[in-house]
């Protein structure tokens, strides 16, 4: 009797095997029920997705879930069942009713990260909340403002090349990493723009190390938001990665509460500058009523800062690149700014406005190459939905994939080349009418509808000034050996790589 209490028996080899065999059966009558019977059942798309998130998970974690789903397009058609529970779409049509049909569809809450202060962001918010931050903030991204912004968007501008001629004297051969200095100038621009106050990046030899934890959200972001499809797996996974990223997000919320909370003391600056906090100086409510919370302006602050540093800096990075692989497309732009510009100061928000091959050049570098190719997810309710003529079962997922519509062969002619020319218009000496064929309801690189992307025209704005002056001030040559320069992995957005070029000044000739 002792001994039975201090060795309890262990469950015999006959009882374990039943286990084991019912786990099993079970398995395989929910892989049939999801393969044969689900209501997702009648979507094509490979076996293993539609029974298991397993194929989905590895893809996001490896970084390259945007070019599996390319493959499964090009093999399944438009329509593609991804999950037990999802499918993707490529369809133009089912850009309005998804993301701009009523009742609006909710985001998929698997694919939210939670801020550290509980008070929710524009990518976050949903519903009435919502539209609250929204309309508290939306005069800091108009027309008017933008204007009033241009000049911290120039003045960095002008940083950037004063920082590249400092390189290019220095440097034995005239190569510098453009990405690196790039990213540099959208960093400080929205910084200044989002804080009131820039990190400097740009000034002297500073190399900005801030950048790189900024940058860090992007894949946490995106790992995170996958394990927590996988409960209890999740928790333990979590806590691991909570734990191992908590010193950098914590620095970075830290960081932009000081620099808001400075900004916000100044007061009303009018007359003085004008950034994304001049419509709400003043007018914080913190009762969450009406207006924005302290709170919600915070994360607001540094959700903007890491969205916008991040895809100008990769569409940047991307269109330098894009336009050297194929040097013409590269003197083209040139040419069109030389001719309309008599100085480099001439340069501005304003006036690089009705650039129509810089224009085109920006458009076509998001089309081949969004920064962000991930899938804007959204639920179907309970009732189900019928998008772009097909009944969609109740809660399931959908979403277009940025990257995937953009680059379909169903949309767009030559669709993986680069040719600025298919966004201009018919009358230009440029255009050519085999792009006639383009569907351009495909594009929408910065989604439609009431949560469309607020800081669309800034990034318009930095994309002009910044490849306009860089092009007005000097002559580039790609550096050699960097042909594969796109193999990138993607987490949310892709991976910035260092990018060389030969600086050819023509202010500042060598000799």
């Amino acid at each position: 009797m002792i001994s039975a209490l201090r060795y309890p028996v262990l469950p015999n080899t006959e009882f374990i095997a039943l286990c084991v065999g019912g786990y099993v059966l079970y398995a395989v009558l929910s892989a049939i029920y999801l393969v044969f019977v689900h209501p997702l059942a009648r979507f094509p798309g490979p076996k293993s997705w539609a029974v298991s998130r397993l194929p989905w998970a590895r893809h996001v974690i490896e970084g390259d879930l945007w070019q599996a789903l390319d493959q499964l397009h090009e093999k399944y058609g438009p329509v593609v069942r991804i999950a037990p529970d999802e499918i993707t779409t490529i369809s133009p049509g089912a850009w309005k009713d998804i993301y701009a049909g009523k009742p609006l569809l909710p985001k998929d809450p698997y694919s939210q990260t939670p801020p550290l202060n509980e008070a929710h962001s524009l990518f976050t918010a949903a519903d009435d909340t919502h539209r609250r931050i929204r309309g508290a903030m939306i005069n800091a991204y108009s027309d008017k403002a933008l204007r009033d912004q241009s000049p911290i968007v120039e003045w960095h501008a002008d940083q950037l090349i004063a920082r590249l001629r400092r390189e290019f004297d220095k440097s034995q051969d005239g190569v510098v990493d453009l990405q690196r200095f790039v990213g540099y100038a959208t960093f400080d621009t929205v910084t200044d723009l989002s804080f009131g106050e820039s990190f400097g990046g740009l000034e002297g030899d500073h190399e900005n190390s801030q950048i790189e934890a900024f940058f860090f959200h992007a894949k946490y972001s995106t790992i995170r938001n996958c394990l927590s499809r996988f409960a209890p797996l999740d928790i333990f996974l979590g806590l691991f990665l909570l734990g191992k990223t908590r010193k950098t997000r914590t620095r970075n919320w830290a960081t932009a509460t000081a620099k808001i909370e400075r900004r916000l003391a100044k007061g009303d600056m009018t007359g003085v500058r004008s950034d994304f906090l001049t419509p709400v100086v003043g007018r914080i409510d913190d009762s969450g009523k009406k207006g924005v919370t302290k709170k919600e302006l915070i994360t607001n602050g540094l959700a903007f800062v890491i969205a916008n540093c991040q895809l100008t800096t990769v569409a940047l990075s991307t269109a330098l690149f894009l336009l050297h692989r194929d040097v013409s497309k590269w003197e083209s732009l040139v040419e069109e700014v030389r001719d309309r510009f008599a100085s480099e100061s001439d340069i501005t928000v304003q006036s690089t406005q009705g650039l129509p091959y810089l224009e085109a050049v920006i458009n076509e570098t998001l089309r081949l190459r969004h920064p962000t190719p991930i899938s804007l997810p959204r639920v179907v309710p309970r009732e189900g939905r019928t998008i772009d003529g097909q009944f969609i079962p109740g809660n399931t997922v959908i979403g277009i994939n940025l990257q995937n519509i953009q680059t379909s062969p169903t949309c767009w002619v030559e669709p993986q080349g680069f040719h600025p020319e298919r966004f201009l218009a018919s009358t230009h000496s440029l255009y050519h009418d085999r792009f006639e064929k383009d569907v351009k309801e495909a594009f929408m690189p910065f989604s439609t509808g009431s949560r469309n992307c607020i800081g669309a025209k800034v990034f318009l704005a930095q994309a002009r000034v910044i490849l306009a002056r860089i092009g007005w001030e000097f002559n580039l040559m790609m550096a050699a050996g960097q042909e594969r320069w796109l193999d990138q992995k993607a987490y949310l957005v892709f991976e910035p790589k260092p990018l060389y070029f030969k600086l050819i000044s023509r202010s500042l000739p060598r000799g």
